[in-house]
This record gives structure tokens, sequence and C-alpha cells, in this order.
């Protein structure tokens, strides 16, 4: 799949870091591999519990020694390392499926003893062979443009993703056969209503967890003091923008905690209508009470106003926006594990 649009070395580069962990992450490959290096890629697969590397957990091998990221840590890491270093000295290297156990006395033992084990996948990234397509990829991810990076015996290649069954990550195997699917699509979203100090720490927390994120204040001041916070300006809005800067909002959660009760309202009227995953307010019942009255008034009915969370966050004792946005980012996680989305 060839790229398409602006795909200077420079641009891409520069338009890829400070995104979000994942594309700072295929950022640093695709700066290698344009700067005519090769880099080893190895990617959690999947897992058996108590493994420390889960699915979608990755880690690139530089030629000059260093990594970047990470599939688990401990000798288990270093072991792989040690496994794949020698792909850059091959003269072709055929992508491998590697499993390994987390007990001794395995023969596919990885030297930790936390039990469990976990599937890793060893490739070599070449620029003469996978530059265009990580760069393609690249900014899929930066563009939220729904695609799929495959990884197989055969090598690597990108594929469109159509319909609305988005996915991270998943092996496909049958016998010797396997093939590995990594979606351009985060499913890790956020839409943040209100830039003051709670909003703005909440926001650098998911950010740090590897959200994306979007951030709306219906005040310009506040708008911009969170774009001097290094925010691409892409991700912050007027809470009237919602429609058009928040994509796929059935795989974001929205968090309402904006300065004032009618700017609370408007900003759940917004919500109301995007049909989010997850909508939380910060506040106490006897504001949710009345917030219920004024919605109900705006021609909501019960069902829809049921689907908000209030007062949103996990019960911490949290008093500073720190602790706060803690808090909040914990309930996000919590809704996102199967089995946990009504809690």
């Amino acid at each position: 799949m060839k790229p398409q649009g602006n795909l200077d070395s420079g641009s891409l580069i520069s338009h890829s870091f400070g995104r979000d962990q994942c594309t700072d992450f295929w950022g640093k490959a695709c700066s290698e591999l344009i700067a005519g290096r090769m880099v080893l890629l190895i990617i959690v697969a999947r897992c058996r519990k108590g493994s420390p590397g889960t699915p979608g957990a990755k880690m690139l091998i530089l030629e000059e020694g260093r990594t970047v990221g990470t599939i688990g840590g401990g000798i288990m890491e270093a072991r792989a390392q040690e496994r794949a270093r020698p792909a850059f000295f091959y003269d072709s290297y055929e992508p491998k499926l590697v499993d390994v156990d987390h007990f001794l006395g395995s023969e596919q033992s990885s030297g930790l003893v936390c039990g469990g084990g976990q599937t890793n996948i060893i490739i070599r990234l070449s620029p003469n062979q996978d530059l265009d397509t990580i760069k393609q990829f690249v900014l899929n991810l930066t563009s939220d443009i729904p695609s799929v990076l495959e990884i197989s015996p055969q090598g690597i290649e990108l594929t469109d993703q159509v319909g609305s069954s988005f996915f991270h990550q998943r092996l496909i195997q049958k016998g010797d056969c396997w093939k590995f699917e990594l979606g351009s699509v985060n499913l890790k979203r956020c839409a943040i209503y209100g830039a003051g100090h709670c909003g703005q720490a909440l926001a650098r927390q998911l950010n740090w967890l590897g959200y994306s994120v979007k951030i709306f204040d219906a005040r310009l001041e506040q708008r911009l003091e969170v774009s001097d916070l290094g925010i691409d300006t892409s991700n912050i809005g007027h809470p009237n923008e919602t429609p058009t800067i928040v994509r796929f909002p059935r795989h974001t959660s929205a968090i309402v905690m904006t300065h004032s009760y009618q700017t609370d309202v408007d900003a759940l009227e917004f919500a109301l209508k995007m049909d989010f995953r997850f909508i939380g307010l910060m506040g106490a019942p006897p504001k949710l009470n009345r917030i219920y009255k004024t919605l109900t008034d705006r021609g909501f009915n019960r069902a829809q106003l049921t689907n908000i969370t209030c007062p949103v966050g996990i019960a911490i004792g949290s008093d500073t926006p720190e602790e706060i946005a803690v808090s909040v980012a914990a309930q996000i996680l919590r809704t996102q594990k199967p089995g946990n989305e009504s809690k």
C-alpha cells in the first residue's frame, strides 16, 4: 500500500511526535527507516494470566543497540532481545512467532517465575521493503484513518479497515499458519468538557495512558491556555464543535467538568446526542437531580439521562485536580475492560 498525501520525512515525523505514545513509537520506527537503518520489532501477540507482557505491548531494537518500548521487562525481555539481535545480520529474515513460558522447568522458559506465558512476534523492518508501509501506517494513526497492519511470515502489509467493527489487535492462527493484525484507530479515546485545572490534569493523565484526547471549553482564554500546554489545536474546540472534532463516539468516553452549571448542562446536551460509550459528570447527586430536570425540559428521556454517571470517578478521597484525574481515569479504564462496561 503506497503512502497517500504529504509524506516527506520531515513533515511526517514532526506531525507524528507528541500526539500519543503509540504514534511516538511508530514515528521512531519510521525515522530510523528514513535514515536508512533497519529496526527489529517485537510485539506481544497474546498472553496467559500472570504474564507481564500483554497483547499489543511492543518494543523496537535499534541498530545502535538502544530499545524503545517494552514487552514486559526483566530477564524475559533481555532474552528476547538476545534472540532477536542476530536478525540484523541475516541476508533475509522471516517474521517469527515465539512462545515463552514464565515458569521454571519449561523447555521454552523466559526466565521469569510469575506464571503464565506470552507469544511474541519478531520481525525485521528494512528501509527498502517496509518504509512506505510504515510511513502510511503512521499517517493513518495520526489522522484516524482506519487500516490494518498485517504481519505474517510473508512480511508486513497495510490494508483498509472496512465496516465499523474496529479492533486494536488480534492473532489469527491455524496450525503453522498465522497472521497478526494491528488496527490504526486508537480505541482508547476521551472527550473532556472543561479546560480548567481538573480538565487539564485529566488530559495529561489520559495522554500518559495512551488515550486520544479531545478537550472542549466555551471560554476562548481556556482553549488558548490548553494549546500553550502543547495539546494539538486540532484536538481543542468549543463544545458546539463536538460533532466535527470527535470521531468514533461509540469508542469514546465523555467527561463533563466545566466551570459552571449552565456549561455543564450544555456540554451534557452535546454528549447525549453523540452516543458516547460512557458519560461522566463531576459533581454531587443533588446537582445531577437539577440537571435531570433541565435536560428533561430540553427533550431528553429518562433512559438517556440514566447514561450519565455522577459523581464520576472511583471513590479514593480525591481532592486535588491531579487526584481527581487519577480517580476519573481509573473509572474510564475499568469501564473499558470486558465485563465492566456498566461499572
